[in-house]
């Protein structure tokens, strides 16, 4: 779906994406991760046909996106803040991009449950209802291809899990997307495979559990019913009601296991954590 090789973007003689390669493949729901100012949008803004790349090898649905209409006739983009005139109600948002692409947007608005909002100016919108408008916009091509950048950055925590049901959904009817965020919570839950970038280059690509695995010996926080006990077993120290230590899930599990002592919660190596090793952060 996506390929690309040795991706380099100068701005003002400034190197800002240093010789980026990875791949989104067809069928998947790919993390896009880093840091504010990591390359994420400018990497973003050139799949999507926006600015130009200075070098290297870019080909989203076979093709380069630089000035292609074919490539966006199957391929939308999302980003953070709906990029309208707000003075347009959403009926006419929606039926201006479904004149362009001779689509009934009936059926979508019903099953995206905006008709009590078609009257509404998108000024008037929440972010949560502006970013579910969006999403239906994107849809009325019918795309292959979901470009999301930082799409729930002004979302609160149920309107984000809103916005990744639908992913999910339409991932199994056979959209793949490619989505940035720096909010890895809920994203960690949904994507099948990650691409780390940090200042400009990419330091992880693969399925999420390869990173996850790779961040393996990294610390695990845990609830237990005698911390000294653990300590004593495991090492590590008390952080508040947790035990912070670095090791192995199942060595620790199981030596704790063999001592009695219960566990009442543990915490692995997540995404971020994930990210932050193989960044060398």
């Amino acid at each position: 779906m996506i390929f690309i090789e040795n991706l380099t973007k100068s701005f003002g003689g400034k190197e800002v994406l240093k010789g980026v390669s990875f791949e989104v493949k067809k069928g998947s729901i790919t993390g896009f991760i880093g840091p504010n100012g990591a390359g994420k949008t400018t990497t973003i803004k050139i799949i999507s046909g926006l600015i130009r790349k200075t070098r290297g090898v870019v080909k989203v649905l076979g093709e380069d996106p630089w000035d292609n209409p074919k490539v966006h006739e199957k391929m939308s983009v999302i980003f953070t803040n709906l990029v309208y005139p707000q003075e347009n109600t959403v009926e006419e948002y929606l039926k201006d991009i479904g004149r362009i692409y001779g689509t009934d947007i009936t059926e979508l608005v019903d099953e995206f449950k905006l008709r009590p909002h078609l009257k509404k100016k998108l000024s008037q919108l929440s972010s949560g209802l502006a970013q579910r408008v969006q999403l239906v916009a994107s849809l009325i091509k019918n795309p292959e291809l979901i470009i999301a950048d930082e799409p729930t950055a002004n979302l609160d925590p149920p309107a984000r899990i809103e916005f990744y049901e639908e992913v999910k959904k339409l991932n199994k009817q056979g959209v793949t997307f490619f989505i940035s965020s720096h909010i890895l919570s809920e994203l960690e839950k949904i994507i099948t495979d990650v691409v780390f970038i940090n200042e400009g280059k990419v330091t992880f690509q693969g399925k999420v559990e390869k990173a996850l695995k790779e961040a393996e010996e990294e610390e695990i926080l845990l609830i237990v019913n005698d911390p000294e006990k653990a300590i004593k077993i495991i090492g590590g120290k008390i952080e508040g009601s947790y035990i912070k230590v670095k090791g192995k899930v199942r060595d620790i599990v199981d030596r704790l296991d063999d001592a009695g002592v219960e566990i009442i919660s543990l915490r692995r190596s997540s995404l971020d954590d994930a990210f932050k090793k193989l960044s060398n952060i």
